[in-house]
């Protein structure tokens, strides 16, 4: 009896992490127990699997498997096909890889990361990008997640999409403004069998073109959205507040859902140098960006649309009722000292359009991400196996209680866990390991408490007033 790994599956495996069957084309993973993994290695189709080879337990595993639909038997070999069997990568798995292919965009935002109408951090070259999406495949990177800028002014965009299809690597989302989405490039995502998420932001109902500072954004935005809808492209939306379209929020709500959108994530606009010179006023503190959403928290529930939506850095809310407050990132127990301190960063990267490896794109902003090396200087491989990005990314909680006396004085250090580490470098003392002040505001200022007394005000009072009906 011979037993194969169907077409749609793989074998890999990463540094501390060597044990995982791979489901194509979307690259789901499974983690795998040793018994599992050595199992699945004998389903080649080529090693004849004789009673005295399985022990009771192989036995059992094998049947799991087959009923499961994931090895199938035969009577005679057949072997896997070449990108089926059994990889190895000697360097640290993450789940995507987040990549700015280009700095260059067809908006002049006022409030841009990158300061992209003028490609400030510029782009790679045709050659260099093929190449790092080469040593992405030879990482074993599995997704690849695509913005900007804009990333469709890539005249090459579709050669890179192919060279990522190429690995049988996946495109999971596509960071977009929107105005070039139209019909043919749907068209050819579909020919390439492939239908990413697009992210596609929108600043407000009547203040979407004054941020973009392109008249017809806003229109171009629920055009896009709309089309994603009625071609069946999942799509969601994104939303800077601002002193001028906070009040705008139901509204906008509500032009979403009817766009067909049914996850929005909201955030306070970044104090960019940009920003400082654009916002004409508009900029919010803290306290005033987190006060406005809790105005908005019992409006949700309110009109009752059925949308998830993330206020960041302060609640996410569910059309269930159900809700989790961001600053609440631990329970309150040492537990939390043994994880590291930016979960993220464990399972995807960030690339800049320069090449620059980093945790996440807003640290684009801080000048201390020269501290983190660039790929086409070390190679993504020592950048995911052995450099300070994975320095970074192995540091733990208890390591920035060690350096940080504030923090681990503080009466909230085991809910907050030192919060984000952006927001230490974009705030205060633009230290990596300094505090995040944002963090600090909510749990000692009593906002934690807020947040969650007036969503349960506002659950309760849409609970009665749903049984008075």
């Amino acid at each position: 009896m011979f037993f194969k790994l169907k077409p749609p599956y793989a074998l890999r495996g990463w540094e501390k992490m060597a044990w995982v069957l791979v489901k194509r084309p979307y690259n789901r993973i499974r983690c795998l127990s040793q018994t599992e993994f050595e199992a699945l290695v004998l389903c080649d189709g080529e090693t004849e699997l004789t009673a005295d080879l399985l022990d009771e337990q192989m036995q059992e595993v094998l049947k799991d498997f087959e009923t499961r639909g994931i090895i199938e038997s035969s009577s005679h070999a057949q072997p896997l096909q070449d990108d089926q069997y059994y990889r190895y990568y000697p360097n640290r798995y993450v789940r995507s890889v987040f990549w700015s292919i280009t700095g260059r965009c067809n908006y002049r935002c006022r409030h841009c990361y990158m300061d992209a109408p003028g490609a400030a951090m510029g782009e790679l070259s045709t050659e260099a990008a093929l190449n790092l999406i080469d040593q992405m495949a030879d990482c074993g990177v599995l997704r690849v997640d695509l913005t900007g800028g804009e990333p469709f002014v890539r005249k090459d965009f579709w050669q890179l999409v192919d060279r990522i299809l190429f690995h049988k690597m996946t495109i999971g989302q596509v960071y977009t403004n929107g105005w070039l989405l139209n019909d043919s490039m749907l068209d050819e995502f579909e020919r390439r069998n492939l239908k990413p998420e697009f992210s596609i932001s929108f600043d407000g109902v009547g203040w979407h073109d004054w941020m973009r500072r392109v008249t017809g954004a806003e229109e171009a935005a629920l055009r896009a959205l709309r089309l994603c809808r009625k071609r069946g492209f999942p799509a969601n939306a994104e939303m800077c507040i601002h002193r001028g379209n906070q009040d705008s929020l139901p509204q906008t709500v509500r032009a979403l859902f009817e766009a067909g959108i049914t996850s929005l994530k909201t955030g306070n606009v970044s104090l960019t140098e940009l920003w400082r010179a654009n916002s004409e006023g508009n900029e919010l503190t803290q306290k005033e960006y987190v006060e406005a959403m809790l105005r908005y928290i019992p409006q949700y529930f309110a009109d009752g649309i059925p949308m998830n939506i993330l206020l960041s850095g302060v609640i996410y809310l569910h059309p269930d009722k159900t809700y989790s407050i961001v600053a609440e990132r631990y329970n309150e127990t040492e537990d939390c000292l043994e994880c590291q301190l930016c979960g993220s960063a464990r399972w995807s990267c960030y690339i800049t359009p320069e090449g620059r490896l980093l945790p996440c794109m807003p640290m684009t902003a801080c000048s201390e991400q020269v501290q983190f090396p660039l790929v086409q200087e070390i190679g993504l491989k020592k950048g995911l196996s052995d450099s300070f990005y994975m320095q970074f990314v192995d540091r733990r909680v208890k390591e920035l209680f060690n350096v940080n006396e504030e923090c681990a004085a503080c009466p909230y250090r085991l809910r907050c866990g030192g919060g984000c580490r952006a927001n230490a470098l974009l705030e205060g003392e633009h230290d990596l390991m300094g505090a995040d002040r944002s963090m600090c505001f909510l749990w000692k200022r009593g906002y934690v408490e807020k947040i969650r007394e007036v969503t349960d005000r506002a659950i309760a009072e849409y609970n009665g007033s749903k049984e008075s009906l």
